[in-house]
């Protein structure tokens, strides 16, 4: 075990820059990638994560001492900010649970797949730094590697078993066949959001608004003056230059403010597109692998959130949660995060509310809030963690700045986490979470399957008698 941890560490040493070229070129070797093509995919996601880097240097540079008087004139307990999902994600896989997370994920995912325990081939290989994310957290807390894979897989497992259960309902609202949703974020939404649905349910039966509603509510959107001021860009000026406003900048010192900010806002996507093109050629070629492997057996296959962001419910409810994120930040107890980079990434938060609640868009809403509320609540309780990450080199950020975090941490995150830490038990309730909730799925699925196929001899027979 001490040659494993070794090799893992020696890896992990060689820094995020240098690290990620090796695994991928490793990884892509092995699915059956070209060399030159490994390589390069490495190289553009190094390429990627120097850019973030670059990015938060700007921000932190602008925003580090606004947040500063921020929480000492208004003695706000809110010290750590929201520097987004991008930013977060490079720190997950420059860390040394990141550094083998992705052929972790993919030989457990090819073990589960064989068990009949998923259906779900999961090809979301660059949102694999959900589950590395976890595993890090937990490496950070406890020191002990195995216990970090322990919760990597909880959060990948339940995210499996979630993708499943909610496959058909996902292909029915978006008319896309043949998929599901197991991207580690949007699958710790469901929960809440079928909640919100049956407390609607004893309420109401047919007094929701529809998804017709929320569809004259967008076309409101598209006025131009609505869309001036919910594009990124201007998200970040605004409230950029309005924070440093409050706290007693002068006009032009605060639209400096402002401008760094909509710089976040544009360029950070933008490092993180990087970051998926270089993942493009080793997905691909994942799914060209677990597809040849599993021919004639019915899988699903596994799909970044993104995909959901089109429907009109989803945009609308996103933009409505924007000035609510900022009022929770100030009046939820507990909570210590500015909301800045995930204002814009509102509707990710809602994605699979959409398809849960079938387009309804009150019941979205509400389970938009109270996953925002969630997600305040437990990035602030990750933050010293985030900002321990930023601090070790993962993210370059100038000496003495304020804390940060990431609106993007979660309940699957969350629960591994607080298990681990616990002596002695901890560990073994990772462990019975694991094969409890794959023992279900395996259940669930052949229950459907039985079911499909009752169904189908049924049908035929009716069809034979009517002959």
């Amino acid at each position: 075990m001490e040659y494993i941890i070794s090799i893992f560490q020696g890896v992990s040493d060689l820094g995020s820059t240098l690290m990620l070229p090796v695994m991928f070129t490793i990884i892509g070797l092995i699915i059956g990638c070209k060399f030159s093509k490994a390589l390069k995919a490495g190289i553009t996601v190094s390429i990627g994560l120097i850019g973030i880097n670059l990015v938060m240097n700007l921000v932190y540079n602008n925003m580090e001492p606004v947040a500063d008087i921020l929480v000492s004139n208004f003695g706000l307990n809110l010290k750590y900010l929201d520097v987004g999902w991008a930013a977060v994600s490079a720190v997950a896989f420059s860390t040394l649970v990141g550094a083998f997370i992705i052929p972790y994920i993919l030989a457990l995912n090819i073990i589960l797949i064989t068990l009949k325990a998923t259906r779900t081939i999961n090809i979301d290989i660059w949102n694999y730094w959900h589950y590395a994310l976890t595993g890090s957290f937990i490496h950070m807390a406890t020191g002990n590697l195995i216990l970090a894979f322990l919760g990597a897989t909880v959060h990948f497992v339940a995210s499996l078993v979630v993708a499943d259960r909610t496959a058909k309902q996902v292909q029915e609202v978006m008319g896309i066949p043949g998929i599901s949703i197991p991207q580690g974020y949007a699958a710790a939404t469901v929960p809440h959001s079928v909640l919100v649905g049956k407390v609607f349910d004893l309420f109401s039966k047919n007094k929701d608004v529809t998804t017709a509603d929320a569809e004259k509510v967008n076309r409101f959107k598209e006025n131009e003056w609505v869309k001036t001021v919910t594009d990124p860009i201007y998200i970040g000026l605004i409230i950029g230059t309005a924070i440093a406003l409050i706290v007693g900048y002068d006009l032009k010192s605060a639209l400096t403010v402002g401008i760094s900010m909509s710089a976040l806002m544009y360029l950070l996507p933008r490092m993180a597109k990087v970051l998926m093109e270089g993942l493009l050629p080793i997905s691909n070629a994942a799914k060209a692998f677990m597809t040849k492997r599993f021919k004639g057996q019915e899988f699903y296959i596994g799909m970044d959130s993104a995909v959901l962001l089109g429907h009109p419910t989803t945009i609308t409810v996103g933009l409505v949660l924007m000035p609510i994120a900022l009022l929770l930040a100030i009046i939820l107890p507990g909570n210590a995060i500015i909301p800045l980079a995930g204002i814009s990434s509102m509707q990710w938060d809602v994605a699979m509310a959409t398809v849960i609640h079938k387009g309804k868009f009150w019941r979205t809403l509400v389970s938009g809030i109270i996953g925002t509320a969630m997600v305040l609540l437990i990035s602030s309780y990750f933050g010293p963690y985030i900002t321990q990450f930023a601090l070790s080199g993962a993210i370059s950020i100038p000496e003495g700045a304020t804390g940060i975090s990431a609106m993007t941490v979660n309940l699957f995150t969350f629960i591994p986490h607080i298990l681990a830490n616990i002596h002695i038990i901890g560990p073994v309730v990772l462990v019975a979470l694991i094969l409890g909730l794959a023992l279900w799925n395996r259940a669930w699925l052949k229950k459907q399957t039985n079911l499909s196929t009752t169904e189908f001899i049924d049908a035929d027979a009716s069809s034979y008698t009517e002959k």
